[in-house]
């Protein structure tokens, strides 16, 4: 459980530094917007890499809480239903900072941790 909430704080700076290290504002346009990537390739870079750990870290939390949910629906009241409140929490402080970042993080997670749910492990229907 505390490996869980290490990794939805872990969540939270990932994508923290993605939204500040991703070089967006709204006046740019599609040329400005590459030359800004060429001419600053550290930070374009760092800012994919926080944002593919990030996407990962928070697609495996995402992973247990779509398990966890699966297990209350069975009946079973499971321990780690606490980190979606915890998660969507985080979810709103990364939306404070950045909308568009915030949503294109946290909605490829949600793709990304629903595919790596195996449902032959736990017990679905048809497995």
């Amino acid at each position: 459980m505390i490996n869980h909430v290490v990794k939805i704080l872990f969540t939270l700076l990932l994508g923290y530094l993605f939204i500040t290290w991703f070089p967006v504002e709204e006046r740019l346009n599609n040329p400005e917007f590459i030359v800004e990537l060429v001419l600053n390739p550290v930070q374009f870079f760092a800012s994919s890499f926080a944002f593919m750990i990030g996407l990962m870290v928070q697609g495996n939390v995402l992973t247990v809480e779509f398990s966890s949910i699966l297990h209350l629906l069975r009946g079973k009241l499971h321990k780690e239903l606490l980190l979606v409140p915890i998660h969507i929490v985080v979810i709103c402080l990364l939306g404070t900072y950045g909308l568009w970042q915030t949503m294109i993080f946290s909605c490829l997670a949600i793709f990304y941790g629903i595919i790596s749910i195996d449902f032959r492990r736990q017990g679905g229907h048809n497995a």
